[in-house]
């Protein structure tokens, strides 16, 4: 077994423990593997360790070039980078923390929480910078940038964030992402079979996974790039290895939701542990 299975091998071990409700200890959590900086050398998510991570699903994956402390993959003429999936950083830590301190009356029984939520964002939190949380992502036309910007409007609609104080509902979540792609091929389908007018066309392009795009000169190459991909289960499918159209339903649901109380927070926990564990069993089969 090689060094990278083993490390898979000894997360899904922790994570499945969790998930069946057995006792996690400090040691337990301590001896998560998480891929270092190497000395500020590197950014975890796209250091060479997550790119051995990666090969094991792409064998396309070569020539990488470093910038800014991050190996790229030129792929075509799309820029690949790795990106942490669901973000568990000190910032959102600290709003996730704050939603667990909310009044007592919110955690009914009618939750069904069988593990204590603090335990699971602690493991969550350690699982931030695992391989198993690392994933490819378009670079070209700012869609990791993107990923990042995304909040919480008006009912819930998903929005793209541009000027002033990022709101607190922009969490960073992969869940959230994967709905506004599967909203944005949607969309994207339905105008090119409709002859939209200027103004619904704009509406679409200002609030879409293309918005940070046009603020660049790489619109018409992201534009391209997605063409390439019908809908939310094909990209999917390239850039998550997730063949599970049943698992990739449960994220755009989950994406529609802002994380406001202890339950969606629990919620979003458990989607993060299962897409871990889909991940992990899914390395260890290749």
């Amino acid at each position: 077994m090689s060094d990278l299975q083993e490390k898979i091998k000894d997360t899904l071990d922790i994570l499945n423990k969790l998930k069946q409700g057995k006792h996690i200890t400090e040691d337990n959590m301590n001896n998560i593997p998480q891929v270092s900086d190497k000395e500020g050398e590197f950014d975890p998510d796209s250091s060479p360790e997550a790119w051995d991570y990666f090969k094991v699903f792409s064998g396309e994956i070569k020539d990488l070039n470093l910038n800014s402390k991050r190996l790229i993959w030129k792929s075509g003429t799309i820029d690949i980078a790795g990106d942490c999936s669901f973000n568990f950083n000190g910032t959102k830590m600290k709003s996730f923390k704050e939603i667990l301190q909310k009044p007592k009356l919110e955690v009914c029984p009618k939750t069904k929480i069988e593990v204590c939520p603090k335990l699971k964002l602690e493991v969550c939190q350690k699982m931030h910078h695992n391989l198993l949380n690392f994933d490819l992502m378009p670079v070209t036309g700012g869609m990791n940038n993107l990923k990042g910007n995304l909040k919480y409007g008006q009912e819930n609609k998903i929005l793209v964030h541009d000027l002033g104080r990022k709101p607190d509902n922009a969490h960073d979540r992969l869940d959230t992402f994967v709905t506004f792609i599967d909203y944005s091929l949607k969309k994207r389908n339905e105008l090119k079979q409709n002859i939209p007018c200027i103004k619904e066309i704009g509406e679409f392009f200002s609030n879409s996974i293309f918005t940070t795009s046009l603020k660049g000169e790489n619109f018409g190459v992201l534009y391209n790039f997605m063409d390439n991909y019908e809908n939310v289960y094909t990209y999917c499918k390239e850039f998550y290895n997730i063949d599970s159209r049943s698992f990739i339903d449960r994220l755009v649901a989950s994406g529609k939701k802002p994380i406001e109380d202890v339950k969606i927070l629990n919620d979003y926990m458990d989607l993060a542990i299962d897409y871990w564990i889909l991940k992990g069993e899914t390395f260890l089969q290749k």
